[in-house]
């Protein structure tokens, strides 16, 4: 304990003698950049305005989001209007270039002054006080997005008028400022107020207005005046309105970061401790326990700190956006590289030795040195140095002393990974936090040290090809060519601020340090799952590989998980995107699959699996023979009775022909090898291996799916501010190629007794987390019902489809036909029926939604009014 604690000292000494060697070397540009902010005095704003426009880059527009609701906590007769300021500038324009700088502020350059009152009430502006100013862009060239937050809050007998109103005014549209010739294109004004309806609108264009919503265009000049109704011309929300209400409420920190956790634990304990516990030795099983719980600890921990955590932390010591170096010390660095020790550690029965840890920690354990260096010479001081002497002097210590048997034999075994891994902790939390942009070469060496701390979930590929006697030169090109298209994707994660004309210093951007090797761990595990199967398929298909259950579980959460790496990770309370329904979707995925392949069922299922093609014919025609007297009974049923009621036929020859159709067994008792027949005959793997299964569904769901792709892909890629569509349409793509996969893979394991049985159980799962997915996002209630019918349907007929392939597919491998044994009669009188039923339950309770909040006229549209201005695209239809 004492070591531990010891080494944590060592490790904040480290990123504390860091960001002093910052702020001294940035000292000396404080004087040039005050200089440089008296160009811009306050009382010189017109003239900088006239600059600005005169150097106006096309498409400098602006957004302008009024949200009007009642005000947190316990007293309900105050109101509070938030108004989130969003503006879009091009990469190179100047004030883009100041407003990095921090020598304005967007709150001064808004074209309008927003006030809370109106003629014979009283007048509160808002207060744009906000800690929320920051800016965000996607590439060097891509368009820049800068936003602020103003609110007021006001009590319902304070700036209520007389006559029961409350007016917001939109007052000194400045003149000049909007137009092609002003500082801005044009300005958009979207209003919400779902508990006070819009009672009048003047001096704007209005674009599209509902009774609590209104999108309007700012003139070029003059005044704007919105007057608000009370909250009792507001009907009272009836039980359905208050469900859905529940249903798409976004505005929910707890929420957002208790499903973050809720995922996090459900994909631990479902996935991580099944299998740690059953491949761990005895002796040890509770250490490797312990350690897959502290990993999920850990992970939910650093995740929920940075995403909930102000961008400011406030200690002077501490780095701004200081809330994401736990977070990029242990997600981007030291994680993967406990992944891959302990792949090492499976493949050899050993704890890794420091040549096999080299591939894992060269790379981020020798780039960000660059940074003290580059530092150090520009800043002509030897303080940069400092955290990397820190380093030096914590590793070889901690390097002796566990050699030396302080921690015991364990450690040390395990003395070069515990060494290694803290060498490679120091430099994130020291180098790795950044350079100042005053220094010259910042944003290069920036750009190659976040790289090179992205390298651990690429090079984790390594220890997985060389354990399956990969060629070392196949092995680096694969892994430089996953890590190449992950750093692509890199969104320049570094921040900073100046505050008073001091530095704060440098720091990594909290939703980059969750998201920018988001892409890259997503597909390494998916890659390392398939070449673990793809190795283990074994003589003639006869055998499953170890531990099939733990890759099948991960490959399920993987395909979930594509929801989140779709839209990233964001900060709670993220106006933007809200991820609860998404986490909630990881949980439920965990669980699901984790019920969907009972371990209790492993045995039979290896059986059936194990099944030879010849005896899955012999089954088959097995079961024909017996569905064929089967129906000759029921046809001797139907003719005997005329026969008898002739006297044709006797009771004696009734009752003996009756026996010789099988009807009863030899103890005259009822036939009971039907059943059971049918589960044999069906759930096997039809002497087919479980590899070319498992490509045969991932194929087909590809193909049902891509509808549904087509369908919902494009308004996502017209949308700039996302992501990069390539993660669009890998996303989109991927997870039902994993679902068909799993399906086909583990068939004979999957929970159900025939074909379509098992694709139903599958669909009670996928669909329980695709409709997860349409939670607390804010959607209309026209969008969110239309999109609960779509995503049902589709589902519905994509395992529908699956399963009665699937059925055919282990009918042909007979050589029989799929008439023979599938009674299309009874197909259309009971599948049929069955996908309709559901279809109109799904219809039915989308309607109830849409019937009770969407007004006459209104027309559909798709997913939570944003910051983004009116003319963009919905966001997401449904997943």
């Amino acid at each position: 304990m004492l070591l531990l604690l010891g080494v944590l000292l060592a490790l904040v000494t480290a990123h504390v003698a860091w960001v002093r060697a910052v702020e001294r070397v940035s000292a000396s540009s404080v004087a040039e950049t005050e200089t440089d902010s008296e160009a811009a005095p306050d009382d010189d704003a017109d003239a900088l305005a006239r600059s600005y426009s005169a150097n106006k880059p096309r498409g400098r527009t602006g957004s302008t989001t009024l949200r009007v609701v009642p005000a947190p906590g316990p007293d309900s007769a105050r109101w509070l209007a938030t108004a989130k300021h969003k503006l879009a500038l091009g990469a190179g324009d100047p004030m883009t270039r100041d407003l990095r700088r921090d020598l304005v502020d967007l709150d001064q350059w808004l074209p309008f002054e927003l006030f809370v009152g109106g003629d014979g009430c009283p007048q509160d502006d808002f207060d744009t006080d906000s800690d929320d100013d920051r800016l965000e862009q996607g590439g060097p060239s891509a368009t820049v997005f800068a936003f602020d937050i103003s609110e007021e809050t006001w009590a319902g007998t304070g700036i209520e008028c007389p006559n029961g109103v409350a007016t917001v005014l939109y007052a000194d549209v400045k003149k000049g400022w909007l137009g092609k010739s002003g500082l801005y294109d044009r300005w958009t004004l979207t209003i919400e107020t779902p508990r006070r309806p819009i009672l009048a609108i003047d001096g704007a264009t209005v674009l599209s207005q509902s009774a609590h919503r209104a999108e309007l265009r700012l003139p070029a000049s003059g005044l704007l005046t919105v007057i608000l109704g009370t909250a009792a011309d507001t009907a009272k929300p009836g039980d359905v309105e208050e469900l859905a209400d529940a249903a798409q409420n976004y505005m929910s920190i707890k929420r957002e970061a208790g499903t973050l956790v809720a995922a996090v634990a459900a994909v631990t304990c479902c996935w991580a401790l099944p299998f740690v516990r059953r491949w761990a030795p005895n002796a040890t099983r509770a250490r490797w326990t312990a350690a897959a719980v502290g990993t999920g600890v850990l992970t939910a921990a650093t995740l929920v700190y940075a995403l909930a955590a102000p961008g400011k932390i406030g200690a002077r010591w501490w780095a701004y956006e200081g809330s994401s170096t736990p977070l990029v010390a242990w997600w981007w660095v030291l994680l993967p590289f406990l992944l891959g020790t302990f792949v090492i550690r499976a493949a050899t029965g050993q704890p890794p030795q420091v040549v096999q840890l080299l591939p894992l920690s060269l790379v981020p354990g020798a780039v960000p040195l660059i940074a003290a260096f580059a530092l150090a010479v520009t800043g002509r001081t030897a303080a940069p140095l400092l955290p990397i002497g820190v380093a030096v002097v914590l590793t070889a210590l901690s390097a002796l002393l566990l050699k030396h048997g302080t921690a015991g034999p364990a450690g040390r075994r395990w003395a070069a990974t515990a060494t290694t891994g803290l060498w490679l902790v120091a430099l994130s939390v020291g180098p790795g936090t950044g350079l100042p942009y005053d220094v010259a070469v910042a944003w290069r060496v920036n750009s190659v040290v976040s790289d090179a701390l992205s390298w651990g979930w690429a090079a984790l590929l390594w220890p997985v090809l060389r354990t399956f006697a990969w060629r070392r030169w196949t092995a680096a090109v694969l892994v430089g060519t996953v890590w190449y298209f992950g750093a692509l994707f890199d969104d320049a994660p570094y921040s900073w601020s100046r505050e008073d004309g001091s530095w704060t210093s440098l720091g990594v951007d909290t939703a980059a340090a969750a998201n920018q090797p988001l892409l890259t761990m997503q597909t390494v595990l998916v890659c390392c799952a398939l070449l673990y199967l793809s190795r283990h398929v074994g003589a003639g298909g006869a055998k499953w590989p170890p531990h099939l259950r733990t890759v099948v579980i991960g490959l399920g959460i993987a395909a979930a998980a594509t929801a989140v790496t779709r839209f990233n990770f964001v900060r709670f309370g993220d106006d933007d995107v809200q991820q609860s329904g998404r986490y909630l979707a990881v949980a439920i995925t965990a669980v699901g699959f984790a019920v969907l392949v009972p371990q209790s069922a492993e045995r039979r299922a290896a059986r059936l699996h194990a099944v030879p093609s010849r005896a899955h014919n012999r089954r088959m025609h097995a079961l024909l023979k017996d569905q064929t007297m089967e129906a000759s009974r029921r046809e001797f049923l139907t003719t005997s009775r005329t026969a008898l009621a002739e006297g044709e036929l006797t009771a004696r020859e009734w009752s003996a022909r009756w026996k010789k159709l099988g009807a009863l067994g030899a103890r005259s008792t009822a036939p009971q090898h039907s059943v059971a027949l049918r589960l044999a005959a069906l759930g096997s793997s039809g002497g087919r291996s479980a590899w070319r299964n498992g490509v045969a569904g991932a194929v087909l769901l590809t193909v049902l799916s891509l509808p549904w792709l087509f369908y919902t892909l494009p308004p996502l890629l017209s949308v700039t501010s996302q992501v990069d569509s390539s993660v669009e349409v890998w996303a989109y793509a991927l997870r039902w190629s994993l679902y068909g996969f799993v399906y086909g893979y583990t068939y004979s394991w999957v929970r159900g007794g025939s074909p379509l049985g098992k694709a139903m159980c599958l669909l009670a799962v996928v669909l329980t987390a695709e409709l997860a997915q349409l939670l607390y996002r804010g959607l209309k209630p026209d969008a969110f019902g239309i999109s609960l019918l779509l995503t049902t349907g589709n589902c519905l007929a994509v395992f529908l489809v699956l399963g009665l392939y699937w059925e055919a597919r282990m009918v042909r491998a007979a050589g029989l036909r799929w008439g023979q044994i599938r009674n299309f009669r009874s197909l259309s009188t009971i599948a049929v029926p069955a996908s309709t039923v559901v279809v109109a339950a799904a219809t039915a309770l989308a309607t109830a939604v849409v019937g009770v909040w969407v007004a006459p006229g209104s027309s559909p549209t798709a997913e939570n009014p944003t910051d983004q201005p009116s003319a963009t695209a919905p966001r997401d239809p449904g997943p």
